[in-house]
């Protein structure tokens, strides 16, 4: 498989460090370039808003399965938080902070976050569907809510204890929340519905293109039938896209594909204004 693919389903040494501790600096930045741009904030208080913007998701989802939070049970985790903060903010004449305020070190930031991210996703996903996989509903042979928003709640904790429940939500459904969505809905029909009308139809269309796409990519007879590494594939590849696309030097972190295509539609829908005619050189003359 090629380097794409090792990189959106983080297959390379030390993953789990390298995407913890650019997710930890990711975190450090948006409170260094925010709230603490002035560097007046306590180190603590400024240390635990970096952590939390960056790890509200992994500190908090798991506990509504019952499971024990990845905080605390993987050192790698808060060992990160500590070392992007310093690098963030302490590192001699400000040079990590500096450095990750250029193109090349935000960039550097954003694509392994968002690889992280992805790996919660489906990581979350299928977490969600090995707990009730048992359990579906009389309505359909699998669980189809579960898988889909407890990711989607992993990805946007941040925002709801960040920011409060109606300020996060005010302008719409934000962008992880539609990210996080789209995402987990495509990636747990794809990989786990078996049995199911939607499953089958969606890995019928999309299937026969898949194993073109991952012959391409140097996949082998196994990979290139794996319906789970292709799901991953084709999430990663779009969420890196994406987080590249909204980067400030390109479209922007206010760009979305799903709102684009929604106010094309409803710009098409939407009725013509009425221009009053023009008075008649007829009715000019009477006038004068």
């Amino acid at each position: 498989m090629n380097h794409l693919v090792a990189l959106v389903t983080a297959d390379f040494p030390y993953a789990t460090e390298i995407l913890c501790l650019f997710m930890a600096i990711q975190g450090s930045m948006a409170v260094r370039k925010g709230a603490n741009s002035k560097k007046s904030m306590n180190w603590f208080h400024a240390f635990l808003k970096s952590t939390l913007t960056a790890y509200s998701g992994a500190a908090f989802t798991n506990m509504f399965m019952g499971r024990p939070t990845a905080m605390f049970s993987n050192d790698i985790f808060f060992g990160a938080c500590i070392l992007g903060f310093v690098i963030v903010n302490y590192l001699p004449m400000d040079i990590g902070y500096h450095f990750f305020n250029t193109f090349v070190g935000e960039a550097l930031y954003t694509v392994f976050s968002q690889v992280f991210r992805m790996g919660g996703v489906t990581g979350f996903s299928d977490a969600a569907y090995a707990a009730f996989k048992d359990t579906p509903s009389v309505w359909y042979p699998m669980p189809i809510f579960g898988p889909i928003l407890f990711p989607v709640a992993l990805g946007n904790m941040g925002g709801f204890f960040m920011n409060g429940f109606d300020a996060y939500l005010e302008k719409g459904m934000p962008w992880l929340f539609q990210q996080a969505f789209a995402c987990a809905t495509f990636y747990h029909f794809y990989a786990h519905d078996l049995e199911g009308c939607i499953g089958e139809t969606v890995r019928g269309v999309i299937k026969p293109l898949g194993i073109s796409l991952m012959t391409l990519m140097g996949a082998d007879e196994k990979e290139r039938e794996d319906d789970v590494l292709f799901a991953k594939v084709i999430v990663g590849i779009f969420m890196l896209f994406m987080a590249i696309v909204r980067m400030p030097q390109f479209l922007g972190p206010s760009y979305s594909p799903f709102t684009a295509v929604g106010t094309m539609m409803n710009s098409k829908k939407s009725k013509k204004v009425n221009v009053a005619p023009k008075p008649s050189k007829k009715n000019k003359a009477k006038k004068q």
